[in-house]
């Protein structure tokens, strides 16, 4: 009775330390780490093909203008309009420097509206599976294909509410009035203020 005692505590044992070992064992082998494309959510997600939709026909009604401004050139050129032709010069240059800073502007607010709403499918993903963190497959020298969590991100992202709002306006504002600046005339002009 004895032996049989021990055989079954013998075989309880084996199993209970295969249990064991296999547990642990599925425990070691889930990633701890997410890694996910970053230019694949950026170029795939309906955020980002929003974005470059959005950047696109910023740049387009930026380059519309500038082609109008650029014939207007050429036509005072061609009608030897010396003075007009040197202040459509003049404003083109302006032009170009203000709309590419706008375009700037926008290109960075693009990147900031999807990078919050990755940021938050990220996190939603770490959550929901345990990880303690996600890094970007350009940074990771070496990763299990496990470990790539790029297409159930894309999914959170595609969920995420994030909107770019109105595109910018292309008008330059006016400048501001210098503080001793005589007030506008406000009938006319009779009562106009005499400089002295």
């Amino acid at each position: 009775m004895n032996k049989c005692v021990m055989s079954a505590l013998s075989v309880a044992c084996m199993l209970s330390f295969f249990n064991l070992g296999s547990i642990a064992k599925a425990e070691q082998s889930a990633p701890q780490f997410g890694v996910v494309q970053l230019a694949k959510l950026y170029q795939e997600s309906q955020l980002g093909k929003l974005g470059m939709a959005r950047a696109e026909a910023l740049q387009k009604k930026a380059m519309a203008e500038l082609q109008g401004l650029q014939e207007k050139l050429e036509k005072a050129r061609a009608d030897k309009k010396d003075d007009e032709a040197g202040k459509i010069e003049k404003d083109l240059q302006s032009r170009i420097y203000f709309l590419q800073n706008i375009l700037k502007q926008d290109q960075e607010h693009i990147m900031s509206v999807i990078q919050a709403a990755t940021k938050s499918a990220f996190d939603k993903y770490s959550e929901e599976h345990g990880l303690l963190g996600v890094f970007s497959a350009e940074t990771m020298l070496s990763s299990a294909p496990a470990a790539d969590i790029t297409d159930q991100v894309l999914v959170l992202l595609d969920k995420e509410k994030a909107d770019y709002g109105e595109l910018p306006s292309l008008e330059m504002p006016p400048l501001p009035e210098p503080d001793n600046a005589a007030p506008a005339p406000t009938d006319g002009g009779d009562n106009a203020p005499a400089v002295k």
